[in-house]
């Protein structure tokens, strides 16, 4: 993404805004697969086989990493709703998009310095949103290589 200065037109920052968000829901989704194929993974590992103190050692830090990514992908999406509540509250907006009535304060046209300082605000939380959702995938890709680790430690003591 680029930087974004005083002179950018709303609709560029709706669309970086918007792409970031996009990114953020794929990286979120990637996280989540790799932590459901994990979790499964060490389930069936410990359904099949009773494993000795030795051998639950690793699973110590398969279960950090996967908290880890977990957490990311949990506060990513707690970023993301947060701020979308807080724009739809300070613009009059009803914190239910599906309610049918329109509120009175959207009768009235925002003021530009509103919207911009609203839109600024958007795009900064999808790009935290998009940051915590990276390392939500960072950390599923680490899960995922301690559940490999785990597994040939379950196979070779």
């Amino acid at each position: 993404m680029t930087r974004t200065s005083p002179d950018d037109a709303p609709a560029d920052l709706l669309r970086q805004a918007c792409t970031l968000v996009r990114l953020c829901g794929q990286d979120g989704l990637i996280a989540a697969v790799l932590l459901v194929v994990v979790g499964v993974g060490v389930i069936a590992q410990l359904a099949v086989v009773r494993p000795g103190i030795v051998q639950l050692v690793p699973l110590a830090a398969l279960a950090i990493a996967y908290a880890g990514s977990a957490g990311f992908l949990v506060r990513s999406r707690m970023t993301l709703v947060a701020a979308l509540s807080t724009a739809r509250g300070n613009t009059g907006s009803p914190l239910d998009p599906g309610v049918p009535w329109r509120p009175f304060a959207l009768d009235a046209a925002l003021d530009a310095r509103v919207r911009d300082g609203e839109l600024r605000r958007l795009l900064a939380a999808a790009h935290r949103c998009s940051e915590l959702s990276w390392r939500a995938v960072v950390w599923g890709m680490v899960t995922a290589l301690a559940f490999v680790i785990w597994t040939m430690a379950m196979v070779t003591l």
